[in-house]
């Protein structure tokens, strides 16, 4: 069952990529390509301890939102939100429009074969290791952490991969199953790159679409400040500062005239 499961995710995958025009590289902004592309909304906020993401759908408007947990690793949010876009691409059953991770059901070994399969796919892995001279079982620690980068996922979910076209020798995976991407951004020279990118990842962020509408209402003087500075999850002060800085300012609004000239 667990082979047929990654067999239809990986066809459902890499279906997405060719209808997106994505060929094998690297998903640089996922969120940006659910939210832009897609039309669904996307949502970083802190989460119940053991909750990584869901995805909930409105029964009257059929607007889906992923939600996925802020996280100290980057490359586990991006693998949850690749998991939550799963669920929709594989048409999982919303139970009370809501799905959430849970127990290793089928439906969620699929939606992890998705994810590993659209963030890394093994067409891509050949192609990167070529274009770095490389050949089968040659490969080095260094390549695997050329590779984390590229992609932007865990050491873990590379090693699958590789493993799955035979690029290691054997031992190899098991020698490396314990690496983490930390340790390979210090070892490798990338640390600034990863903890930037840690810090992105346990930031909150309201979905784009909410964003946008909210500050078109600012902009036209039909909410306040505080009110968008709540939707963004940052403090009124610090959004004021922000929006100065790019002149951004609700609209002068023109008083209508009296008889005798203007209302002051």
């Amino acid at each position: 069952m667990e082979s047929s499961n990654d067999e239809m995710a990986a066809k459902v995958a890499k279906d997405f990529r060719r209808t997106y025009d994505l060929g094998n590289a690297p998903i640089n902004d996922l969120s940006d390509l659910i939210e832009g592309r897609l039309g669904i909304d996307v949502a970083i906020m802190d989460m119940d301890e053991g909750l990584d993401g869901m995805v909930l759908l409105d029964p009257h408007t059929n607007q889906k939102i992923i939600s996925v947990a802020c996280s100290n690793s980057p490359e586990r949010q991006r693998a949850t939100l690749a998991h939550e876009l799963g669920h929709i691409e594989l048409k999982d059953f919303a139970d009370g429009g809501v799905i959430q991770c849970g127990a290793r059901t089928d439906s969620e070994i699929r939606a992890d074969s998705f994810a590993r399969h659209l963030l890394i796919p093994r067409d891509g892995v050949s192609e990167f290791l070529e274009g770095l001279g490389r050949k089968h079982r040659l490969l080095d620690e260094s390549d695997l952490s050329h590779l984390v980068r590229y992609f932007e996922v865990s050491p873990k979910v590379a090693l699958i991969q590789l493993e799955a076209d035979d690029w290691l020798v054997s031992g190899q995976k098991e020698s490396w199953w314990s690496l983490s991407t930390g340790k390979l951004a210090a070892r490798y020279g990338w640390s600034d790159d990863h903890l930037a990118s840690r810090k992105r990842a346990q930031t909150p962020q309201a979905p784009m679409r909410i964003v946008a509408e909210a500050m078109a209402a600012y902009e036209n003087n039909l909410i306040g400040l505080e009110a968008v500075a709540r939707i963004r999850g940052i403090r009124p002060a610090a959004l004021e500062a922000e929006l100065k800085e790019v002149g951004i300012a609700p609209r002068q609004v023109e008083l209508p005239a009296t008889r005798f000239g203007r209302r002051k």
